[in-house]
């Protein structure tokens, strides 16, 4: 099939290309002028270079194609305005635009986040039928978003809306910062219990692929994540465990956080640009559960979610090969 990929040359979107190439697929991908192409410059792929906020490109883009894996979005930024743009307005232009220009699209497959669900209560998974109580902005147009998609292709054209966890894997810049201290023999452990699910970044890829001619998944919504759940410190210990590295304790009591959101925020404000670890991300990062139910993914989709164990070697092994550290 054809399938044109918005946010191909990211971190997910990089490993999604090269899945969907596996699998036999013809990939288009939407890149803005300045994208860098570092991941998929090798890749047989063609490109689309142009604005997702611009309808006239996207009709150019969307018309041939067959499937659309929406991507791209803005993990942080400077205001919430800015998330919104980013995040929400796209993919409500992405579903407008398939309705006038292709409606016999076969699927738009998008790719939302753990964090439009907000917390859990407890480390009992969360269920899809539970309340929504996204913590963050980046969150809230995320969820605001799968609103959108819901609404616009609702009995028109088939959607697959994917939430995935904390995201590791080969080419991740994020949780890198916990196998970069675990490689200086480090092991962050908080003070307050904090359980988090993660995914590893290929089994993102294998749900996208599943999800493309799977009538199961129409219409649906689902979580992403290896099973268990991991306390940060356990995450450390994995991580110490496949790399074969000594650790000491690093204790990192709420204001330690807190106070680095602090400094990263005042530090975005004169470099005018986002902040990695901002205020948005503190608040994610201090509540207690991101436990979610990822059942109905394993049943609709096939999926065998890599455990921690493995994909963390795996990971740290190619930050080793590839001079990260």
């Amino acid at each position: 099939m054809k399938v044109l990929l918005t946010g191909a040359n990211g971190f997910v979107g990089s490993h999604i290309a090269e899945d969907l190439l596996e699998k036999g697929h013809q990939v288009e991908a939407v890149v803005r002028q300045t994208s860098n192409l570092k991941w998929i410059k090798d890749l047989p792929i063609s490109y689309q270079i142009g604005s997702l906020n611009d309808e006239l490109f996207l009709k150019k883009c969307i018309g041939g194609a067959d499937i659309v894996i929406h991507c791209a979005g803005a993990v942080r930024a400077m205001r919430i305005e800015d998330y919104f743009k980013a995040n929400t307005a796209s993919a409500a232009l992405i579903c407008k635009t398939a309705l006038k220009i292709n409606a016999n699209l076969k699927k738009i497959i998008f790719i939302s986040s753990q964090a439009a669900m907000g917390p859990s209560d407890s480390k009992e998974p969360k269920s899809l039928a539970a309340d929504l109580n996204p913590v963050s902005d980046y969150g809230l147009s995320k969820l605001e978003a799968e609103r959108k998609i819901r609404e616009i292709l609702k009995g028109k054209i088939p959607y697959t809306i994917l939430r995935p966890a904390s995201v590791y894997g080969p080419r991740d810049k994020d949780i890198f910062i916990f196998f970069n201290l675990v490689h200086k023999h480090l092991k962050p452990v908080t003070i307050k219990e904090r359980f988090i699910q993660l995914v590893y970044v290929k089994d993102i890829a294998k749900a996208v692929c599943a999800s493309i001619d799977n009538a199961k998944s129409d219409d649906k919504t689902y979580y992403l994540a290896a099973e268990k759940p991991f306390l940060w410190k356990e995450v450390a210990e994995t991580i110490a465990k496949g790399a074969k590295k000594w650790t000491i304790p690093l204790f990192l009591p709420d204001f330690v956080f807190k106070t680095a959101g602090f400094c990263a925020q005042i530090h975005s404000k004169f470099s005018k640009k986002p902040a990695v670890l901002n205020n948005q991300k503190i608040i994610e990062m201090l509540q207690r559960f991101w436990i979610a139910d990822t059942k109905p993914a394993k049943d609709d989709l096939g999926i065998v979610f890599t455990e921690f164990e493995t994909g963390s070697e795996i990971t740290y092994n190619w930050y080793v090969k590839n001079g990260w550290f």
